[in-house]
């Protein structure tokens, strides 16, 4: 962006957005140091508008080592004040621990948490990276000693759903389908979702990003990474571990699926996957990197634009459900919804079209017509067709 982080940053402020998340970890305290230069010298910025989210307890790791040192209560604390001394506040919002240690009992860190928050360098706490269960086990903890549980989580989430593990000690929430009992439990319990990598690392954001790759070269990454022959936090590791994760058929015909309705609909292919992370329930949020003034402009449209029922169900059924035909669908709820006036669902349309040789996409709806093979298939995998 012209005008560096800063220009960024003001134009971020002035579209509404008040919730700027951190980490220690990222560009090694860097991402810090430049927002609290930021707000300590803009004037039209209030600090009591602002939510500061940043996250610790990794030390010197970087890349979620489960064998790293074992954290301790100075050594967190440290990290805290070295946050906060970058961010030039007293206090954060919300204070997240970045990464589990299964190795330590999640008491521990409840205790370490609530003790911040009772000195007035922390208002709430939660976690990042860490299992339901963990979590449902630090609930039960600080109930039984009144004291403050996570009230948030902070996993992978988005559209695409992961095969394998994106990160080293990392987890998700992305899930097929409509319900995923782990996502209803944070519901009920008050705990916020903050979603990482909700557009897959430009996946579900560039159309025909990766299209290049195949299964075989996925599994040429895998057995690779599974046997240390890169170089760990290199350019060509991190590249490998995000296509590993999600160049899977399901997730290009996930990008396909959202591509469409976002064509008929005048959107970009980032909105309609972020509205998809977002449908998940009220207690969703998304995190999203910006480069430029545009990509806050499309994200802050974001507030009056939701999926409807059909476009939702187009979306989350794919690999795990037969489509049912439709004629004239309802795409997005925009007042003036778009209507696919084609004799098939999306899912299925792109099933057949991404089995033919070569083609990786659809440009967009509707697909070639059918031949009779592939007529054939719909007509016996489907209940009726009108």
């Amino acid at each position: 962006c012209d005008g560096g982080a800063d220009a960024l940053l003001n134009h971020a402020y002035e579209k509404g957005f008040t919730r700027f998340d951190l980490a220690r970890t990222y560009g090694l305290g860097e991402s810090e140091r430049l927002f609290g230069e930021w707000h300590s010298k803009s004037s039209h910025v209030n600090r009591d508008e602002l939510c500061l989210v940043t996250k610790g307890g990794m030390g010197k790791d970087k890349y979620g080592d489960p064998n790293r040192p074992l954290a301790t209560r100075e050594s967190l604390r440290s990290e805290l004040s070295a946050s906060l001394k970058a961010l030039q506040t007293d206090y954060v919002d919300l204070y997240m621990l970045h990464r589990d240690d299964l190795r330590m009992d999640v008491g521990i860190f409840t205790e370490w948490m609530n003790e911040l928050i009772e000195e007035g360098k922390v208002k709430r706490w939660g976690v990042s990276n860490w299992s339901t269960e963990r979590i449902k086990e630090a609930h039960i903890y600080a109930a039984e000693r009144n004291m403050q549980p996570p009230t948030a989580n902070s996993p992978q989430l988005s559209l695409a759903v992961p095969t394998v593990q994106v990160w080293p000690s990392t987890e998700t929430l992305s899930f097929s389908g409509f319900t995923n009992e782990n996502m209803d439990w944070h519901k009920k319990n008050g705990v916020e979702v903050m979603g990482w990598e909700s557009l897959a690392k430009g996946f579900l954001a560039v159309p025909n990003m990766w299209n290049h790759v195949t299964p075989q070269d996925v599994h040429l990454m895998h057995k690779k990474l599974e046997a240390n022959q890169y170089e760990l936090g290199t350019d060509e590791w991190r590249m490998a571990r995000v296509q590993r994760a999600y160049c899977s058929p399901e997730n290009f015909m996930r990008r396909e699926i959202a591509k469409n309705i976002a064509f008929r609909n005048g959107l970009s292919l980032a909105q309609v996957s972020l509205l998809y992370s977002l449908s998940r329930g009220k207690h969703v949020s998304v995190l999203v990197g910006a480069e430029l003034p545009q990509h806050l402009d499309e994200m802050a449209a974001l507030e009056h634009l939701e999926l409807d029922v059909d476009a939702s169900e187009a979306l989350s059924n794919v690999g795990i459900a037969k489509p049912q035909i439709t004629k004239r669908r309802p795409v997005v709820n925009l007042g003036n919804p778009e209507f696919l006036d084609f004799h098939m669902d999306y899912a299925k349309a792109t099933e057949i079209a991404m089995k033919r040789p070569g083609q990786r996409q659809l440009a967009y709806m509707p697909i070639e017509p059918l031949n009779a093979e592939e007529q054939h298939e719909i007509e016996s995998s489907l209940p009726y067709w009108n």
